[in-house]
């Protein structure tokens, strides 16, 4: 297994795995309608900004896409999917090693994310401190997420 920077060719595995982590690993904790409201937002041209303005990283094994994570130039941690069949082999884990040396490169002192239920004990223990929840609506469907925040020393 290899990480590196994402690219645009990597869009269509990397939007295949964002909808099969949440069909098969998110629905153990959400509703069948905040699931499909949450699988289908895949605006290409935005994934592809993401992809070119934030430090955008994928794990591959041969040629697959097995995760993918990222984090913009104010510490944002934006994503952070592992594929259904890889979960629990510490790819998120070198995934988060990897945009927290990114964020260090790039000056930052603090990353911060919006974490899913399914996330917030990968996050917690990895360091980050739950400060505050969010309420955001997408296509008329609430959902909260927990703001976690871990300092960058």
């Amino acid at each position: 297994m290899g990480i590196r920077e994402a690219t645009a060719d990597d869009l269509d595995q990397i939007l295949d795995l964002f909808e099969g982590t949440i069909l098969y690993i998110n629905s153990k904790d959400y509703s069948p309608k905040q699931i499909a409201v949450w699988k289908d937002a895949k605006d290409k041209s935005v994934w592809l900004q993401k992809i070119e303005t934030q430090s955008f990283f994928v794990a591959h094994l041969d040629d697959k896409i097995i995760g993918f994570s990222s984090v913009d130039a104010e510490g944002y941690l934006d994503f952070m999917y592992v594929h259904k069949d890889h979960q629990g082999k510490g790819i998120a884990r070198l995934l988060l090693k990897t945009v927290e040396q990114a964020a260090r490169s790039a000056k930052i002192h603090r990353i911060w994310c919006s974490v899913s239920i399914t996330a917030q004990p990968f996050f917690a223990k990895h360091g980050f401190i739950h400060y505050e929840d969010e309420h955001k609506m997408l296509s008329g469907v609430h959902f909260k997420n927990a703001l976690m925040e871990k300092s960058l020393k």
